[in-house]
């Protein structure tokens, strides 16, 4: 028997030959093939002239396998077999279904959705569930696949996953900057409207996030403040000329690049906390927890603008 390099046809004719093998019929070969019957006949004869081997015994009404045949079909069929399984297991792997997540509201609108339609098409078999919320998810309670969270990352009886950090630093519309003269006069803020994220963090005060930076630049605020349960309210209030808003990198780049705010103060500060994502201990070995091919790093969400 020659030994022919492996090519689409020949694996195409051996393909044929197994199932030929199996059903012992050229018709049902056939059928089971989505061919003809003469299309099954003649991959079977090509197979034939190039091994230079005759592998079945044709009668009249009847046909079996030459001593050749059922060696090659031994080999054939534990091959395929093992092609079949294998090509199951990497299905059965292939990250499909729900994937519900949660996120807090300005971090889903100005950060996660913009790279969403890159997620979607890498991985087509997922159906992406975005919900917003700043208050921690009880996973135990509610079904959510894993949520992300601005915070320390120690969560109690939970996998944390470090997606990235941020800085914060004041923002304001031009014209506001302007007017009260904030360009690198960090200690006129204390005359202004100051303009607050009543949530940047799970448990936290109303002021905290101001009193970070203040603090961290050691300047003293006195300002009238305003308050707003989500960051994009605040930021949408600066740019209306309400005051000066905290403003999170990961928010305003968009912001800044197109002018509608500007940071007058240019004193940013690294943020107390980061962002994580965060899960079941116990979803760690599912597909979907495998989104980049080496656990649940989460390469889709990895961001080259990351503060």
């Amino acid at each position: 028997m020659k030994l022919p390099q492996l090519s689409s046809s020949l694996l195409a004719g051996l393909h044929c030959f197994s199932v030929v093998a199996e059903t012992m019929s050229f018709t049902r070969a056939a059928q089971e093939l989505h061919l003809t019957q003469s299309a099954v006949s003649h991959r079977i004869k090509k197979l034939e002239q190039r091994l230079d081997v005759s592998l079945f015994v044709r009668r009249p009404r009847h046909l079996s396998l030459t001593n050749e045949g059922e060696q090659l079909k031994l080999v054939v069929t534990e091959q395929f077999s093992a092609i079949s399984m294998k090509l199951q297991e990497i299905n059965r792997a292939k990250p499909s279904g729900d994937f519900i997540v949660s996120a807090p509201p300005t971090f889903a609108q100005k950060w996660l959705v913009p790279r969403l339609h890159a997620f979607t098409e890498r991985f087509p078999d997922i159906t992406f569930h975005l919900r917003t919320r700043n208050d921690l998810i009880d996973f135990k309670a509610e079904a959510f696949d894993c949520a992300i969270y601005f915070g320390h990352g120690r969560y109690t009886g939970l996998v944390s996953q470090h997606l990235m950090d941020d800085a914060i630093v004041p923002v304001c519309s031009p014209r506001y900057a302007e007017r009260h003269d904030l360009f690198d006069q960090p200690e006129k803020l204390a005359q202004c409207q100051l303009l607050h994220d009543a949530a940047p963090w799970a448990s936290a005060s109303l002021s905290d996030e101001w009193s970070y930076w203040a603090n961290t630049n050691g300047i003293t605020l006195n300002g009238t403040n305003h308050s707003f349960d989500r960051a994009d309210l605040a930021l949408e209030a600066a740019c209306g000329e309400m005051g000066v808003a905290i403003g999170r990198m990961a928010y305003i780049q968009d912001y800044l690049s197109t002018g509608r705010l500007v940071a007058p103060v240019d004193l940013p500060v690294k943020s107390p906390f980061s962002f994580y994502l965060v899960y079941r201990e116990e979803h760690q070995a599912m597909p979907k927890f495998s989104l980049s091919g080496t656990g649940c790093k989460t390469n889709w969400m990895k961001n080259d603008r990351t503060a």
